[in-house]
């Protein structure tokens, strides 16, 4: 019997389906610096998985009785499909580290947040590579060769003989795959070979997370503060009453350089940058010089070299820096805690009589930002619709520079004392900047996010110089930090894991301000969750809250810093020694640290992640504050 002289479409589809994927593992894999067996094991099932998903996919199609002809234009537009699927994921991964999580899909809900990113992606060689090639050659090979001349018995055989072939080959790579991923489900790695969209959906409200006892236990004791006696917060196990007493001893370093008369009542701003990592500025060790601003004004207030972001997106620093809460991060946390209030920093302030005012140069409303902070303490919301508009855009929202301003505008006519932060908008993807801040270093996102980065401190700076202009500023202090660290490659190779957690998730804290009368810099560790307690305490106010931050102005036995990169690492920091782990437990230790000490980073690493995903889940709301004038 001869060959036929004409190729199927359902097994160029096939082999198009699966080569896709693959080739994209296989661009990923050669970006590793070390081919370790773990990412080997990684590769292989994945490769697995891409051969059991080109099979089920070609298996459905082959099933439905198309002509010829009408089956190479249906898998023609599926493929289609899949290639821009394959892209929009690959650039997700390049920018997030990870791959396209099920919560994308609100996104879609507000498309002018992200059209600046697609249309950049678009023009993006990558395009060319992922979907414009396969397309053209899937197009080529499925509509090149001749109508054979089969009968129809003979067609429905090669049909059958096709498809029991398919399910032979996927149901074997799958067998394989799923079967190791079964008995390692808590490798992460093993997650991360599946790479596929279904996987990652929240499944939080599907599975009960059992109450972790002896976790919790842990936590509890390590807490601050005072259990409270009042019934309202029987139910609330981490809820403590502090008593703010860090300034009334200045115990401290920063308590000596900050604690002012109570009397005064100062102002104060937090100012979160986005994706302003620790690693691009020069006073943290960059070489590029990216960030002359900031450098200078960091020798006029109080620069923390330790301080770490306790998640990987915006809306983790937001809850952790806002509610000294640690961020939940299977799923869009604002959103579905929209209505709860946690008794966070506004809400706290305002309840002492605090004006309190959030201003973006954004949609508010986007991933539910609004709702939650006008549910936790923030009066006034200030967004892109109160901008004139004509006012310049950038990437995502309006220029950091218009944002500034707006800031500057708006502070005078706040009832004071004041509570006011802000989130900037321009260092996120695409990073478009006005032409006369390119560095000129080179066109790959990584040099754009240096444009960028180089963009955000010149407007910072300019902002800085004109509100120590400001009647306000001599009562104000100003805090400057970061809503997350950025996933872009950092400029060097980390030496060690250590190195490689410092470069990926630390971030800045500078303070400023009138009340500010000696520079210093602080090297305790401290992460975005103390920032809170700390405002609190060094206003002298007491409060009842369940946060879970330490007030970094009163005197502690030991300063911690967490950080955590779901499906990478945790990391457990202090002056006496650090843990990192690596989600499939495997720790790496400071040489410095003690036996006992280790063991004790190492349970309230690993506490914190339990009583998180429980306490979270438990979705509890606690009693909502009214303003005390």
């Amino acid at each position: 019997m001869k060959f036929p002289k004409y190729l199927s479409p359902l097994w160029i589809f096939f082999t198009a389906s699966f080569c896709l994927p693959s080739l994209i593992r296989t661009s990923l894999l050669l970006e590793q610096t070390e081919l370790h067996p773990r990412i080997l094991k990684t590769f292989s099932l994945g490769l697995g998985y891409d051969l059991m998903n080109a099979a089920l996919i070609t298996l459905v199609f082959g099933l439905i009785p198309f002509p010829n002809r009408l089956f190479k234009i249906f898998s023609t537009l599926l493929f289609f499909a899949l290639a821009v699927f394959s892209f929009i994921d690959y650039q997700y991964l390049l920018q997030f580290g990870s791959h396209l999580p099920f919560h994308t899909l609100e996104y879609l809900q507000a498309p002018q947040h992200f059209s600046s990113t697609v249309i950049a992606a678009l023009l993006h060689p990558s395009f060319i590579m992922i979907v414009f090639i396969p397309i053209t050659g899937f197009v080529f090979l499925a509509f090149h060769f001749r109508k054979d001349s089969h009968s129809w018995k003979r067609k429905l055989l090669i049909r059958i003989v096709s498809l029991i072939t398919l399910f032979v080959i996927g149901g074997s790579a799958g067998s394989y795959s799923n079967s190791y991923v079964g008995k390692n489900i808590d490798d992460p790695l093993t997650t991360a070979a599946l790479n596929y969209f279904f996987w990652t959906q929240d499944r939080e409200k599907e599975v009960t997370v059992e109450k972790p006892t002896e976790a919790l236990e842990l936590i509890q004791t390590d807490l601050l503060g005072k259990i409270p006696t009042d019934p309202v917060y029987r139910e609330y196990p981490l809820v403590r009453a502090h008593a703010a007493s860090g300034c009334s001893i200045k115990a401290t370093e920063l308590a000596t350089l900050l604690c002012q008369d109570p009397s005064k009542k100062l102002n104060i701003i937090l100012l979160l940058m986005e994706s302003f990592r620790a690693a691009e500025i020069g006073v943290y060790g960059s070489k590029i010089d990216l960030t002359p601003r900031f450098d200078e004004w960091s020798k006029k207030g109080i620069l923390f070299k330790n301080f770490y972001a306790n998640g990987f997106q915006t809306r983790h620093g937001e809850i952790a820096t806002y509610c000294s809460v640690m961020p939940n991060y299977g799923a869009a946390v604002l959103k579905r805690y929209a209505k709860n209030h946690f008794l966070c920093l506004p809400a706290v302030l305002q309840y002492n009589g605090y004006s309190t005012t959030w201003i973006h140069a954004g949609d508010a409303s986007f991933d539910g930002q609004a709702t939650f902070f006008q549910e936790n303490g923030f009066e006034k919301i200030i967004d892109k619709f109160d901008f004139p508009s004509d006012t310049e855009e950038l990437g995502w929202g309006y220029s950091d520079g218009a944002l500034f301003q707006k800031i500057l505008t708006t502070l005078p006519s706040l009832e004071k004392p004041f509570f006011a932060s802000a989130l900037t908008i321009t260092n996120h993807h695409p990073f478009e900047v006005p032409t006369e801040y390119e560095l000129g270093l080179g066109t790959q996102d990584l040099h754009n996010y240096y444009n960028s980065v180089h963009y955000m401190d010149s407007k910072l700076g300019e902002f800085l110089s004109l509100a120590e202009k400001e009647p306000w500023f001599e009562n104000t202090l100003i805090f400057i930090t970061a809503d997350t660290s950025s996933f872009q490659p950092p400029q060097s190779e980390p030496k060690d894991f250590g190195e490689f957690v410092a470069l990926r998730s630390r971030i800045p804290l500078l303070i400023l301000g009138g009340p500010i009368k000696q520079n210093a810099e602080i090297n305790e560790f401290a992460s975005q969750i103390d920032l809170a307690p700390t405002i609190m305490d060094l206003l002298g106010l007491a409060w009842t809250s369940p946060w879970v931050g330490k007030s970094l102005i009163a005197k502690q036995d030991l300063l911690i810093a967490y950080t955590n990169r779901p499906g990478s690492y945790w990391a457990v920091m202090s002056e006496e020694g650090s843990v990192f782990s690596e989600n499939d437990h495997k720790f790496h230790v400071d040489d410095l640290i003690n036996t006992q000490m280790e063991d004790r980073l190492k349970s309230l690493g690993s506490s914190w992640l339990r009583v998180t995903s429980w306490l979270l889940q438990e979705d509890l709301n606690w009693p909502k504050l009214a303003k005390n004038n």
